[in-house]
């Protein structure tokens, strides 16, 4: 297999790796997201400080700070001291595929030389990567509308130790502030973004691949 293939088919992998996580950075950090859905669902009327909690947790997760608030108990603290490191995992893994996209491309370009062929590698990729990322979106939509809870504890199990991320309404602030729901339109909102990330993508795609055909005619 030649390296111009092998490259066609990393990009076209790290296409939608790449935007789910843009998605899901931007909108797990969005604050007016927040706003919104903690007046939506009472949490500002039913935990006391709520938005300052919240904004203390963000600067947690992101490493803007090592401490937070006492309200939070010792497995609150530490749950969310995994959820840190996952974000930080998330973010590497991040800035290593816009690495290797890059670097591909600009190898693949290098390769092809002739203006046309490089127009054409780059259309073909943004649509079979934007097409096979709208494929993985609609997955994931459905898991969670149709059962979210499902969903939601096999993300856990993956991720956290075994009951190290159930807490008790009645005892235990972060299930208050951080309702299931909230989580659920988290992950509806991510899809949208990411069917309409790729839509664009294809869009694009399609316009480089029509474009020389134009210049021909």
């Amino acid at each position: 297999m030649k390296f111009i293939d092998i490259s066609k088919i990393f990009i076209i992998t790290v296409i939608p790796l790449l935007i789910f996580l843009l998605a899901a950075d931007f909108i797990a950090f969005d604050k007016s997201f927040y706003q919104r859905k903690f007046s939506e669902y009472k949490v500002n009327e039913n935990v006391e400080g709520a938005q300052y909690l919240h904004e203390k947790v963000m600067d947690f997760i992101q490493g803007k700070s090592n401490e937070l608030p006492n309200e939070f108990n010792e497995r609150e603290k530490q749950h969310l001291l995994d959820v840190k490191g996952i974000i930080k995992i998330s973010s590497i893994a991040l800035y290593v595929f816009i690495a290797i996209f890059i670097i591909l491309l600009v190898a693949s370009a290098f390769i092809l030389k002739v203006n046309n062929y490089i127009i054409n590698f780059v259309g073909k990729v943004l649509v079979f990567g934007g097409v096979l990322t709208i494929a993985l979106a609609t997955i994931l939509f459905f898991l969670i509308s149709s059962n979210f809870s499902a969903a939601f504890e096999s993300f856990h199990q993956l991720f956290f130790e075994k009951n190290t991320y159930l807490f008790d309404p009645a005892n235990e602030m972060i299930v208050n502030l951080y309702q299931e729901q909230l989580f659920m339109d988290l992950g509806i909102r991510t899809s949208k973004w990411v069917v309409f990330a790729s839509a664009s993508a294809i869009i694009l795609g399609l316009f480089l691949l029509l474009k020389p055909k134009k210049q021909k005619e």
